[in-house]
This record gives structure tokens, C-alpha cells and sequence, in this order.
């Protein structure tokens, strides 16, 4: 089959049921709602070269920019469980050029993508490029034709686009557009918007269908660590962000017999096995206690006066007693467990038939002694309790049992901050003393309803590598609670950029400064945008007060986030995302600031 035969099976074969999903399939130019929408391309021109047939010249040029969010894209509306096929024709202008097929469901959050090579002819058996996929959830789907993960420039010659039920590229079938179009309205993403990022730490997704983490996270309870990337809206996924990490127990030691326990109980223990299945207390160590009015100083926290809490633990009687659970009067804030004869309070009470099994709880209000509490426990007529499974959590529902055996359970500390740009520049934290927070006590940290990256003004931070860049624009989110340095980034021995005690600061040597002096708006979201060698905005208004201020700074190069370069000199606040650019941005700092504000939602 010569390739004139070839193309004219292609586009006459339209029998079986088989359908083109995709609208203008040879009109890839064509922008607007419902149609072939375009990100940081530097242009689309309609009917450049010839097809593959080589007699009409319908094939459009693509020309990408240096990035590899750099696409064209068209929604559809897919079936779950449904097989899919997406392909097109494609050629390089010279030479070979790579580029990607790809596809988002908006529905689930996630997608996929092939990679190809076009080699600068069309053919049968290499100028159609073909992946099929299968539709986890039915709702709308974003096909991208996009450029290669290395981002650079390149022009590519397109045509034919398909996407067609089943597992191989069915017979072309072209399609066109009817009726009008209005300009379709620009993603939130912030990287298909703008080119030249060189690293971007945010907990948004960077681009659509990217498959990227936002972070990593350790949990306190047991130090596991797990990426965390985004759902379907492009923000944190913080659903599994607070599975992973789980729910709050303030009690390091859940059972009795570990940790400080072993020194405080005034009593014995005893090994036993309640056969339960959820919590499991298989081989715990249980307190077996038979004297009255002993007192226990376990290691919890009430973080807030003021606050609701709720307490619980699992009680076996083994005498036929009751048990009364709640706080004493006079001293909110304090577990406090008693046998029946200790008269009061009675938050709640339980009678039991000799060996059954209750989980019982109460809801208290922190008073002024919130700190670390103690449980308090008696029983007076000298029967057998034994207790395990100890609880306490911040609001007034009970919540499914959390086991803790060294640390503070349901916080979550980022050990890594990726760089989604895609150059690699992690910023990371192996110490876990000095991670900064993301889930504090089963809580999302969060500034205006998104999440945030917490620095506690003690030890927190997060190195990258150095990066080689000058000309550097820098945007923050951030909410400031103290003082100290929000970013060093040095290169080179110089302080490329430097946000400090309110000020910003660009230099050619470590000892003299002349920089904006602005507002650290304390316990208040700012954004900040530092453009060139002494320009800053803050919050979209150009910030003209100067600081002449001669110091010396750490000399070590790399990107240093809420920390001097040498290691000194700790900041207090929160950052929601940080982008470094290694160009002049100054025609598009009015997008960039809006497209941050639109999201984030810092100022008017």
C-alpha cells in the first residue's frame, strides 16, 4: 500500500460506529470554549505544510515554547471503564523532535501520558502517534497535545487529531466545528500560564495533568513518610494528607505500660489479651490496678485554653464495679477516671457484668491549667480496673481510637518540598526536629482556607541546592508570625535573593545592602514579588522605602527557605507557595500576581 492508498483508507473508513470525540481534528488553531484552547505556545498557524497525503496543505505548525506545560488541549466527556484511543499525525520541522499525548480527568484528579519522537517525514508506519487509555470516572476529560518533559523550544507540524473508543487508533475520521466560540477562560494553573520558571514550591498543582507531589510528609507517630500530591481542584490533596498522617491522640503513650508510664503509675501491670479486633489489644500491657485513689501523670497536651476536648479509653471492671469518667470540678482540662465511691463527677458512668469490655468518654472545655494534663483514677472499693487505649482530641466527637507508642500522634511534618518546575530543585530537611509543619494535632494547617507550610521561628527550614541564577523575580505567599529570614538564595557567593526582618535585598557581596524596606504585616497573608536588583511589590503596590543597613551574612550558596544562609537567624510564619524565575518577569508581573491572588485569595 503506497502512502497516497494509505491516507485515502484513513479518511474515507467511517463504517462500524466508530466516532471521532474530538472536534476541529484538522483545525488545531482554532481557540475557544469547546474547541483547541492554547498554553504558553509561542503560536498555532493553520495549513503550513502538506498533509499526508501531500496534496492539500492542512497540516498546522505548532510552535512551543521553553516549557513543558507548552500545549494545545480540547475537553470531552468520557465514560468510566470505557477504552480509549488518542492519535495524530505529526512531523518535525527538522531533524527529530519529541513531544507528548496526554490526557487529565478532571473528575478523579489524575491522568496519563505518552511520549513520541516525530522524525521530520510523514509515513504509515511512524507519522501517526497513538496511546490508549482507559476512563476511570465519566465526566470531562482534557486531551493535550504537549510539549516534551525537557521544555524546550520546538516546532512540530500537526495534523488529524483523534480520540475514538476502543484499544488501536480507528480509521480517521475528520471533524470540524459548528457555530460560534467565545475566548475559553485561562486555568488556575500557574504554570500554564507562564514560561521560564526555574523552581516553584506551592501546595497547587503547577500544571494540569502533570503527574507531580507537592510534598513530602512524615508522620509523628511512627515516622513514615509519604508523597502527597493534589485532588481534583489542583489543591494539596489534604484528604490523603490527613489519612496518612491520622487522626489526633494528644497522649504520646496510648498504652499504659510504655514509655512514661512504666514510672509514674503508682500500681502494677500486667500483660494480657482482651481479644479485640478494632483497636486490637492483642498482647498489650495493661494497667491491672487494685488500689484507691492513685494518681497518673501520662504525657498529653491541651494546646488551647478555651478549647473542646474529648476524652476516651477502654475499661474493663473486673469486680462488678462502676466507673465514672469526666473532669472534677475545678480542674478542667485534667482526665480524671474514679470508681463509683469517689461520689463525683459523674460524666459518665458505667455499670459492667464482671469482664465485659467499654470504651467510655467525656467532653470537656480546657480551662487556665491547659498544658499537660494529668489522669487521675480511683477506686475506692479496691476492685480491679483495667484500663487501656487512652485518647484525648481536640472538638466534642468521639473519634476512632488512634494508637500512639513514642510521639504525639496526627502531625505531619514536610520533609521535601519539590520543585514541580521540573529542574529538580527539591527543597528538603532530614532533620526531624527542624521540619516545618503541615498537619498540626489532625489539623490541616491552612492560611484563608489552603493549605500552608508552618515555621515555628525555632529550627524549621528547608534547603535546595544552589541554583545557578541572576536575574531573579520571587513570589511568595506567606503569613508572618515573627521575625528572621524568609528566603536566602545565594549563587556564586552573592545574595541573589534575601528576605529579612522586612526587608528585601539584592547584592553583589555579603556586606552592603540597598534594598525595599516593607510591611512584615504580622499574623497576615502578604504577597511579595521581588523584581530585579532593589524593585518590590507588596501585595501589587511598588514598596519605594529603602534600608541602607550594612550586615554580614551566611556565605554558603543554595536556596535556603525560612533560614539564613548559615543556618541562623530562624523565621516565623507560614508560606503557601514560592516561585524563583531565572529571567526578567516585569511584563508579566501584573498575571503572575493576579493569577497567585485569584487562587490564594491575599489581598483585595
Amino acid at each position: 500500500m503506497n502512502l497516497n492508498h494509505f491516507y485515502h483508507y484513513y479518511k474515507s473508513k467511517s463504517g462500524g460506529g466508530v466516532s471521532n470525540l474530538l472536534l476541529g481534528s484538522e483545525e488545531l488553531g482554532s481557540t475557544g470554549v469547546g474547541r483547541w484552547n492554547q498554553d504558553l505556545m509561542n503560536a498555532v498557524n493553520s495549513d503550513q505544510v502538506n498533509n499526508p497525503e501531500g496534496t492539500e496543505q492542512t497540516a498546522d505548525q505548532l510552535d512551543f515554547q521553553a516549557s513543558k506545560s507548552a500545549k494545545i488541549r480540547q475537553d470531552v466527556t468520557l465514560v468510566a471503564g470505557t477504552e480509549y484511543t488518542f492519535s495524530v499525525w505529526a512531523r518535525a520541522a527538522s531533524g527529530t523532535q519529541p513531544f507528548r499525548l496526554r490526557y487529565y480527568d478532571n473528575v478523579g484528579g489524575s491522568g496519563g501520558a505518552s511520549a513520541f519522537t516525530a522524525s521530520a517525514t510523514w509515513s504509515p508506519t511512524t507519522g501517526r502517534y497513538s496511546f490508549t487509555f482507559t476512563a476511570a470516572n465519566s465526566g470531562t476529560f482534557t486531551m493535550m497535545i504537549q510539549n516534551a518533559a525537557d521544555g524546550a523550544t520546538r516546532r512540530i507540524y500537526f495534523w488529524g487529531a483523534m480520540l475514538n473508543v476502543g484499544a488501536t487508533a480507528a480509521d480517521y475520521i475528520k471533524t470540524t466545528f459548528t457555530g460560534p466560540s467565545s475566548p475559553a477562560t485561562p486555568l488556575m494553573e500557574f504554570g500554564d500560564n507562564f514560561a521560564g520558571v526555574t523552581a516553584y514550591y506551592s501546595l497547587r498543582r503547577f500544571t494540569i495533568g502533570e503527574d507531580t507531589n507537592a510534598i513530602r510528609v512524615r508522620r509523628s507517630s511512627d515516622d513514615t513518610e509519604q508523597d502527597i500530591g493534589f485532588d481534583a481542584n489542583g489543591d494539596l490533596d489534604s484528604t490523603a494528607l490527613l489519612a496518612f498522617v491520622g487522626q489526633e491522640n494528644r497522649f504520646k503513650h496510648s498504652d499504659p505500660a510504655s514509655g512514661d508510664y512504666a514510672t509514674l503509675l503508682n500500681g502494677s501491670t500486667s500483660t494480657n489479651d482482651w481479644g479485640l479486633s478494632s483497636p486490637s489489644f492483642t498482647n498489650k500491657t495493661i494497667l491491672d490496678r487494685d488500689l484507691g485513689n492513685a494518681l497518673a501523670y501520662p504525657p498529653f497536651d491541651l494546646v488551647e485554653t478555651g478549647e473542646t476536648y474529648t476524652m476516651s479509653a477502654y475499661v474493663k471492671i473486673l469486680d462488678g464495679n462502676s466507673a465514672t469518667f469526666g473532669s472534677s470540678s475545678g480542674q478542667q482540662g485534667y482526665f480524671n477516671l474514679r470508681g463509683t465511691a469517689a461520689g463525683s463527677p459523674s460524666d459518665y458512668t458505667v455499670t459492667n457484668v464482671t469482664g465485659d469490655i467499654y470504651r467510655i468518654s467525656a467532653t470537656l472545655v480546657a480551662g487556665s491549667s491547659s498544658g499537660s494534663g494529668f489522669l487521675r483514677w480511683s477506686n475506692a472499693n479496691a476492685g480491679e480496673i483495667e484500663i487501656t487505649g487512652f485518647q484525648i482530641v481536640e472538638g466534642s466527637t468521639l473519634t476512632d481510637y488512634v494508637e500512639t507508642n513514642a510521639d504525639i500522634s496526627g502531625f505531619g511534618y514536610v520533609t521535601t518540598w519539590y520543585d514541580q518546575s521540573g529542574n529538580g530543585n527539591d527543597a528538603t530537611n532530614s532533620t526531624e526536629s527542624e521540619q516545618p509543619l503541615v498537619v498540626s494535632g489532625g489539623t490541616l494547617v491552612e492560611e484563608n482556607s489552603k493549605a500552608a507550610v508552618e515555621f515555628d521561628g525555632v529550627d524549621d527550614y528547608l534547603v535546595a541546592n544552589q541554583l545557578d541564577f541572576d536575574n531573579e523575580f520571587i513570589v511568595s505567599t506567606t503569613k508572618a508570625g515573627g521575625f528572621g529570614r524568609m528566603l536566602n538564595a545565594r549563587y556564586n557567593g552573592d545574595n541573589v535573593v534575601m528576605i529579612v526582618n522586612g526587608r528585601y535585598r539584592r547584592n553583589t557581596n555579603d556586606l552592603s545592602f540597598n534594598g525595599p524596606l516593607f510591611d512584615i504585616k504580622l499574623n497576615q497573608q502578604t504577597l511579595l514579588s521581588g523584581l530585579n536588583q532593589t524593585t518590590l511589590y507588596q501585595d501589587g503596590t511598588l514598596i519605594t522605602a529603602l534600608d541602607n543597613t550594612a550586615t554580614t551574612y551566611g556565605n554558603t550558596d543554595g536556596i535556603f527557605i525560612g533560614i539564613e544562609a548559615d543556618l541562623t537567624s530562624e523565621w516565623q510564619g507560614a508560606f503557601q507557595e514560592l516561585i524563583l524565575f531565572d529571567s526578567d518577569q516585569s511584563s508579566n508581573r501584573t498575571g503572575i500576581e493576579t493569577n497567585i491572588n485569584d487562587h490564594f485569595d491575599i489581598y483585595p
